[in-house]
């Protein structure tokens, strides 16, 4: 069983009610303990560009009748589509080799069993789309959610996973030329809604052939609007909250974490909030620690009249961005796209879509100076 998290150190945000503490103090996540992990390798200096992707694909909330919703997130959903494992997942996998990508974040690919959905398993969602990749040469980065328990309270992650990484295997890897597993690990995130907790995935990857090496932080942040109250009871600021999950993040991977602070960083995935207010956003969070948005520095863009989510409407809204990836400033980032899950017009959702996300990706020039 893993070893309990230690809680990632809060951010002080006004309006936020949060445990405080002092950068690096106590609150610091031990990252990759117990993994065999080594130190930062001399060939995180060389250079090396990578198609990055985020795609929330939907596996858990995107479901085709309102009973399915019911019995696996314990209400109705919103978008109904496909079952997941026939072929919807073989789809969004498809969708991801199209598109050429050597890494990709994925979100929502199943939740952990929770005391009311005692027959749901992540597992049922992650295995269909790996399996898919798999035939696509696409292999899954370590996410190491078996065990995991809450840094202080101890109770173990029943919801909040989801969040894989893939990359293409003839390129990349996540273990080093020995075959050792890169730094990789969980951090939790307190002041997300899921009353058993959220966590953020990432990895240290590996190109092949000139050994240069690079993080990929999968992501997804809270959803809830201001003012909503959760689970738990609690009401806040939930842009506040994606501020303060944000930037303790990228602290802890750019600035504590003696595995990832050297290294180039892309930070990936569904943010949940397209506006840049000052400490109320994860664009501001992360422009607070010297990252950009590569949408914003790409040398050209491709699908930018669509918003990220789709919400399973036909046509297409067109807009805002609430799926980010966000590099160092400086960074060479030759393209930005976002491919479209439809362009017709009119037609059932269940036919026409994938997800209730469209899938955006950046073709990036990572270096040692990038992070």
């Amino acid at each position: 069983m893993r070893p309990r998290l230690r809680a990632i150190s809060p951010v002080v945000v006004p309006g936020v009610a949060i445990a405080l503490a002092l950068l690096g103090g106590p609150g610091a996540v031990a990252a990759g303990q117990g993994q065999g992990h080594e130190a930062p390798h001399a060939a995180s200096a060389r250079t090396v560009e990578v198609r990055v992707g985020t795609y929330n694909v939907c596996g858990h909330g995107c479901l085709p009748t309102k009973e399915e919703c019911e019995r696996v997130i314990g209400r109705d959903c919103a978008t109904k589509l496909r079952p997941w494992a026939e072929g919807r997942a073989a789809d969004v996998a498809q969708d991801i080799d199209e598109a050429g990508l050597g890494v990709v974040a994925t979100q929502e690919i199943g939740n952990n069993a929770t005391p009311t959905q005692t027959g749901v398993d992540v597992e049922s969602f992650r295995v269909p789309l790996t399996a898919a990749l798999k035939e696509h040469g696409y292999a899954e980065a370590p996410a190491d959610y078996a065990g995991t328990r809450h840094p202080e309270k101890g109770y173990p992650l029943k919801s909040g996973a989801g969040r894989f990484t893939y990359y293409d295997a003839e390129r990349y890897s996540h273990l080093d030329k020995r075959g050792r597993e890169l730094p990789h690990d969980l951090l939790w995130l307190p002041d997300s809604t899921e009353i058993y907790g959220k966590t953020m995935t990432w990895n240290v990857l590996r190109e092949k052939k000139s050994g240069a090496r690079f993080v990929v932080v999968d992501m997804h942040l809270e959803y809830r609007k201001n003012g909503a109250t959760d689970p738990n009871g609690w009401t806040k600021n939930w842009d506040e909250v994606r501020y303060a999950d944000a930037r303790r993040t990228a602290e802890e991977l750019t600035l504590r974490n003696r595995h990832t602070r050297n290294l180039p960083v892309v930070f990936a995935g569904d943010m949940n909030s397209g506006n840049d207010a000052e400490g109320a956003s994860a664009i501001d969070a992360f422009g607070d620690l010297g990252y950009v948005s590569s949408h914003d520095i790409a040398e050209r863009r491709t699908g930018d009249e669509y918003a990220s989510f789709n919400g399973g409407k036909i046509p297409l809204p067109l807009g805002e961005k609430i799926d980010h990836l966000f590099v160092g400033k400086g960074t060479e980032v030759s393209e930005w796209v976002q491919i479209p899950q439809t362009t017709e017009t009119e037609g059932p959702q269940a036919e026409l879509l994938r997800s209730d996300h469209n899938l955006s990706y950046a073709t990036v020039r990572l270096m040692k100076g990038n992070r």
